[in-house]
């Protein structure tokens, strides 16, 4: 009876070990958010929030060309009521041509291009798009590199209730013939009020006492990864 006890004891905790080996993706991206305040609002009365994201991707031998961010149930995100500035304003005039009341956070990010991994670094400035878009422009530090990325907010299914999808432009994606680049990571707030609007806020706190967030990054082939295909991460921000 003994024996047949610790073989089965031996059987679990080799599963055990497995499992953890298989859930452990070296390759998935390390995600971190926070919604403060963290003492959530209601739905009769949603509370003034801001979002702080950070991304960081762990595959930079692989091209990135869309990011997804999604959004906990209880936190919402609207820019109705807000100014708004385009990318192709950001685009043509710079950040200087937006209405007041458009700014929506700021942050940076970093990138690697080409066979020697150059490393880059972008400010990246966020803007109210429209009711349903934010625009996040990066701008090279010590470079001339400008470009309006735009994130379209939609409903999401399952534990999450929105997403934010942002393509990454293909003359970032390979600013020259067979020279790819690779984002590194992301940091970003965002963040905005006007009158009895909020870009972001949260009316409610689940039971697990944890908004959830996730991100998706979807690649491209380059050189060095000839493969399509995406990496998850998720993550939770503790929330009463």
């Amino acid at each position: 009876m003994r024996k047949y006890l610790i073989a089965a004891l031996a059987a679990v905790l080799s599963l055990a070990v497995t499992s953890v080996a298989l859930a452990a993706d070296p390759s998935a991206p390390d995600v971190k958010a926070t919604v403060s305040p963290a003492k959530a609002g209601k739905k009769s009365k949603p509370k003034n929030s801001t979002l702080k994201l950070f991304v960081k991707n762990n595959r930079t031998d692989a091209t990135v060309s869309s990011i997804t961010v999604f959004v906990a149930k209880n936190v919402k995100l609207n820019g109705k009521g807000f100014k708004y500035c385009t990318a192709a304003k950001l685009n043509s005039q710079g950040k200087a041509a937006c209405p007041a009341g458009s700014k929506a956070g700021s942050g940076t990010a970093h990138a690697v291009v080409g066979p020697g991994r150059v490393p880059l670094k972008f400010t990246v400035d966020a803007f109210v798009g429209s009711k349903n878009s934010i625009i996040f422009y990066t701008q090279q530090v010590g470079g001339t590199v400008r470009k309006a990325l735009v994130g379209k907010v939609s409903k999401a299914g399952g534990k999450y209730g929105s997403k934010i999808v942002i393509k990454i432009d293909e003359d970032l994606q390979q600013p020259a013939p067979f020279v790819y680049s690779s984002l590194v990571d992301l940091n970003t707030t965002i963040k905005g009020k006007r009158g009895k609007h909020f870009l972001v806020s949260s009316n409610g706190c689940p039971g697990s006492k944890k908004h959830a967030f996730g991100v998706k990054f979807g690649f491209t082939p380059n050189s060095t990864f000839p493969a399509t295909g995406s990496v998850s991460g998720v993550t939770s921000s503790p929330c009463a």
